[in-house]
């Protein structure tokens, strides 16, 4: 079955295939590495929370896939969570923070 697979591939087969292997995987490295270079790491990782969020809104603008409301739910929750993960240490340097270490009560 896969050999078939192979035979059979046209074009825009093998065409997909270099972009998911080649352009893909360069973009990918090339962006991380150049993020990583300049922001630590902790700062960094949640943001491949996003992949699938934007995977689904490339999938609905390219190929015209239906967006549920489901689908929208979810990609809000990752949204809030990762907001809250990246603003949250921000937060805490505002004055008035309640849970401010060192802070007199």
């Amino acid at each position: 079955m896969l050999v078939g697979a192979v035979v059979n591939a046209d074009l825009s087969t093998w065409a997909a295939v270099l972009w998911q292997s080649a352009a893909n995987t360069l973009f990918g490295y090339a962006s991380g590495g150049w993020l990583l270079a300049r922001h630590p790491a902790a700062a960094i990782t949640p943001t491949a929370m996003l992949v699938p969020v934007f995977g689904m809104r490339a999938s609905a603008l390219l190929l015209g896939e239906a967006l549920p409301g489901w689908k929208l739910g979810a990609a809000s929750l990752v949204i809030a969570g990762l907001g809250v993960n990246v603003l949250w240490p921000l937060a805490s340097r505002l004055p008035g923070y309640p849970w401010r270490r060192g802070s007199a009560d």
